[in-house]
This record gives structure tokens, C-alpha cells and sequence, in this order.
């Protein structure tokens, strides 16, 4: 009888504790509110980034990357400012197919524009592929911090 007792007195503690785990994932995702410039900032990187890839001599790319990572940086740390917290975008979930997106987006882009540049097609059509990846990235980018916030409030 008394291991029984034991059991319920730790079934209403762990429900406790559970409710307190589930508010603190609640007021986590009510924090992440991206600002509205975010991704477009992040697709403007991207896009510069691909553009330097495909069209830029060896040094071009360098900074290009020097670029991308730098400005990268300074947007995690804009929403780590803004929000106190910053998540890579890996942690299991529904959000984690639309951050695999996002990279698979710009991944094939940048091939995409690399191939272009060699094949000797116009510049043009490489500065098509980056506004592409520009734009593109901006949607996916929203739709991960829609699955991410309903995802830490226990909604999926």
C-alpha cells in the first residue's frame, strides 16, 4: 500500500513538473518572435554569397564568404539580443524539415549557379538564380518560425 501511495504522490509531482516544462517551452515560443527583416536579410546573404561563388575569381569568393559568415553572425546575434535565446534549427520536429529546406534551397542554388557560370551562359541568368534563392528563402524562413513556435507550445 505505501509503494502505491509512493507512485500517486510522484504521478502528481511529475504532472506538476510536466505543466512547468510545458509553460516554459509556452513562454520560450512566445519570445521568438522574428523580426520582419530577418529573413530578407539572410536571403540578401545568401544571394550575394551565390553570386560571389559562380561569377567571383578565387578572392571574390573569399570575401564573399567572409561576407555571408560575418553577416550571418550578425543576424544570430541580433536575434539573440532580441530574443535571449537562438536555436540552430536541428532540434527534431516539424521545423527542422523547413530549416533542412532552407539549406537545401540555397545548396542547389548555388550549384545551380556554379554550373550556369561554367557552362558559359550569361551572368544574367546566374543573378537570376541568386535573386531566386533570395526570395525563395524569405517564405521557408517564416514557415520554420511558424512550426517552431507551435511546435514549443505543444501544438504538433
Amino acid at each position: 500500500m505505501s509503494e502505491f501511495t509512493h507512485e500517486a504522490g510522484s504521478t502528481s509531482g511529475d504532472a506538476e513538473a510536466l505543466a512547468a516544462v510545458a509553460a516554459a517551452r509556452r513562454s520560450v515560443a512566445d519570445r521568438l518572435v522574428t523580426p520582419w527583416w530577418y529573413h530578407p536579410a539572410l536571403g540578401l546573404l545568401l544571394g550575394g554569397f551565390t553570386v560571389a561563388v559562380a561569377l567571383g575569381d578565387w578572392w571574390v569568393t573569399l570575401v564573399g564568404l567572409v561576407v555571408f559568415a560575418a553577416g550571418a553572425g550578425a543576424l544570430v546575434a541580433a536575434y539573440r539580443r532580441r530574443t535571449g535565446i537562438w536555436l540552430s534549427g536541428h532540434e527534431p520536429g516539424p521545423a527542422n524539415r523547413w530549416s533542412s529546406l532552407m539549406g537545401v534551397v540555397a545548396g542547389l542554388g548555388i550549384a545551380a549557379a556554379i554550373l550556369l557560370a561554367f557552362a558559359g551562359v550569361p551572368d544574367v541568368w546566374v543573378w537570376v538564380v541568386a535573386a531566386a534563392i533570395a526570395v525563395v528563402i524569405v517564405p521557408i524562413g517564416r514557415r520554420y518560425d511558424r512550426e517552431l513556435r507551435a511546435d514549443l507550445r505543444g501544438e504538433r
